[in-house]
């Protein structure tokens, strides 16, 4: 544990214990992406809520851009051991510890929001169990856009693909890409300019949404809306601060994150069109239906990534898929 964690642990206990005493909560709650993502957007809805619900007496301090020093890949232990009361996560890079963390990320197994949602049902409880496994507990879920690619030049093929050095995000996007030619090396967001900036990476596996939010137009004027797949954040809470609070505050932080989950689902579409429109004004070259044969030939380097998935998650996963695959408009594409 480093200096910086330690320092946060008795930081957040104390505050929620002097809040206690008064009657009020004040939450610190990271986040590692910028508070003009659609990230950062959907936890100031969440923060707004919550202090109209509760008169004020349930305050979150934002820390946008990684400011405590905690990435995704660091935050699910921050929250469960109290370094922090809450933090919003991206879950991907958390694959290493379950398979269960990779499922969102699945290559071509979602096309659009309401496959992801329908998805993520159906995941739902698996995520509650697994989850109270690191004393915490899930708030709510917030999702992406669905991944595409951004590159330096246009990458409309399978050919063009061939050696390009770009940024994945988790196991399953490095397997896919590496699978289909490409030379891709996993990053957390906060090292992604800096790759860019100094040519270490030449594309950028994230939504339009996300990419515009840190300027990547500036480094990778193209992008193809693959639609990949749809990632999910996490909010999630430590389950003794949950535990710690009155039903009368428990009910009112439920309601928020609810309302939070609804908001953030319904506003993707809207989010993506205004991303397209800015992207464009912007002077990007956007491709927004990828063609079917490239797209075909991504996923058919994908399906060895599902297969390997499946068995490591064992009959869990296995349940999982076929629940979707009952209940989606995409069933037996992959």
């Amino acid at each position: 544990m480093n200096i910086l964690h330690v320092m946060a642990v008795a930081g957040s206990s104390m505050l929620f214990s002097v809040a206690a005493e008064a009657q009020s909560i004040v939450w610190d709650m990271p986040n590692e992406y910028p508070a003009t993502s659609l990230q950062g957007e959907t936890d100031t809805f969440f923060s707004t809520r919550l202090s109209e619900l509760s008169g004020g007496d349930i305050a979150i301090t934002h820390h946008f851009g990684g400011a405590l020093g905690f990435r995704s890949r660091d935050q699910l232990d921050a929250v469960g051991d109290g370094a922090v009361p809450l933090a919003n996560t991206f879950i991907p890079p958390l694959g290493g510890l379950d398979p269960l963390f990779l499922l969102m990320s699945l290559p071509f197994l979602t096309f659009d929001p309401d496959d992801a949602k329908r998805l993520f049902d159906v995941a739902a409880p698996h995520y509650d169990d697994l989850l109270a496994t690191y004393n915490q507990r899930l708030l709510y879920s917030s999702p992406w856009a669905s991944s595409g690619l951004w590159s330096r030049g246009k990458i409309d093929s399978i050919e063009a693909l061939q050696g390009l050095k770009m940024r994945s995000y988790d196991a399953n996007s490095t397997k896919v890409f590496r699978n289909n030619g490409a030379s891709p090396v996993q990053l957390s967001w906060a090292d992604i300019v800096p790759q860019l900036s100094a040519g270490g990476i030449d594309g950028v596996l994230t939504s339009i949404e996300a990419g515009l939010s840190a300027s990547f137009n500036e480094y990778t004027p193209n992008f193809n809306a693959l639609n990949y797949d749809s990632t999910i954040n996490m909010v999630t809470i430590n389950l003794d601060v949950w535990n710690g609070m009155t039903d009368e505050q428990r009910a009112l932080v439920q309601q928020a994150a609810d309302e939070t989950e609804a908001h953030a689902w319904s506003n993707i579409d809207a989010e993506v069109a205004k991303a397209y429109a800015q992207g464009q004004e912007a002077g990007m070259t956007i491709i927004t239906t990828p063609d079917p044969a490239f797209r075909a030939a991504l996923a058919e380097g994908a399906q060895p990534v599902i297969d390997a998935w499946v068995e490591a998650a064992g009959d869990v996963g296995a349940q999982i898929l076929k629940e979707y695959q009952e209940t989606t408009k995409v069933a037996g594409t992959n």
